[in-house]
């Protein structure tokens, strides 16, 4: 039902979205011809081209440069049509008024260089923003992106006194295991662990790579008994699907704490993390938490499915 929910409204907003733009776009278009009826009435036309500029800075709120390029070229034909049929072009110097044009349409095709190049500009920065949030090798998000989503859901989960739980995963003795291996290797092992990861956590859940052999799991909406079970899953699975080679045995190691009522994102990962330092002393290849619970042995399953709460 929660899923459903979140669906409409994200539906509902790309509609809206969608809907202003065409709307901008409408408005910007009447302010064109708009423009083009009054110079008609002007005796030279000189005070075409500034709303023409500004009308093309307009364009900036719809996002395709195509509607720049269509705007720009509607200004480009209106003021050579003003020129043909305004009635004051007679009533002054022709080279006056073939002046005043010229100037108009430089205006128009300067601002037209200059709203696509903030609109590329823009979308460099977009891509660039994305590229600065991914993880290279994994394709997940990274730890800049794990950070600034964390005190976003921190801020949201207190606000509506929901459960939001950390999970810090480990590969134990990557190190070691990346020295007797190539880098090529090593990165593979990388990708194949994250992928099972992901693949046994919900779709509401974050993934995120955080260092070269940790991860980062937030669970909104879930306590910490809920999801030491999901990561007790999580080890197993992994750890079962590659043992089947035993010369290139890997297990996890995981630490999880659950967002409490004066907790910042500091304390939070901290106990995370002290939860996983346990894992490790302990052994590792296990799954420990802060404070710690008792979960029942159960037989293995995929995480995706080893909770009750509703999506």
């Amino acid at each position: 039902m929660r899923s459903q929910i979140f669906s409409a409204t994200a539906s509902l907003k790309l509609l809206f979205r969608e809907c202003t733009a065409q709307a901008n776009g409408l408005i910007i278009l009447a302010v064109t011809l708009f423009i083009f009826i009054i110079d008609l009435h002007l005796p030279l036309g000189v005070a075409a081209g500034v709303p023409y500029a500004l009308v093309i800075f307009g364009s900036l709120w719809i996002s395709e440069t195509l509607f720049t390029y269509l705007v720009t070229a509607l200004g480009l034909l209106f003021t050579v049509l003003g020129f043909y049929l305004s009635p004051g072009i007679t009533a002054a110097p022709i080279e006056i008024v073939l002046i005043n044009r010229g100037l108009t349409l430089l205006l128009i095709i300067s601002t037209a260089i200059m709203v696509t190049k903030i609109k590329k500009a823009n979308i460099d920065m977009s891509a660039l923003m994305t590229q600065t949030l991914i993880d290279p090798i994994t394709g997940y998000k990274n730890r800049h992106a794990f950070e600034t989503e964390l005190d976003t859901e921190i801020l949201r989960c207190k606000r509506y006194h929901r459960n939001l739980s950390v999970a810090i995963i480990d590969i134990d003795h990557f190190k070691i295991f990346s020295d007797n291996h190539d880098h090529k290797y090593a990165n593979d092992a990388i990708k194949r662990i994250s992928r099972d990861i992901r693949a046994n956590i919900r779709t509401s859940d974050l993934f995120y790579r955080i260092d070269m052999d940790v991860f980062a799991i937030l669970f909104p909406e879930t306590d910490l008994s809920e999801a030491k079970e999901v990561c007790e899953a999580i080890r197993k699975k992994v750890s079962t699907k590659i043992d089947k080679d035993t010369e290139n045995k890997i297990t996890i190691s995981i630490g999880i704490a659950t967002l409490g009522t004066a907790d910042s994102k500091i304390n939070l990962c901290k106990r995370a993390e002290d939860a996983l330092l346990i894992s490790k002393r302990n052994g590792r290849n296990l799954v420990s938490t802060l404070p710690q619970v008792v979960c029942k042995d159960k037989p293995l399953v995929a995480a995706i499915l080893s909770r009750s709460r509703s999506d």
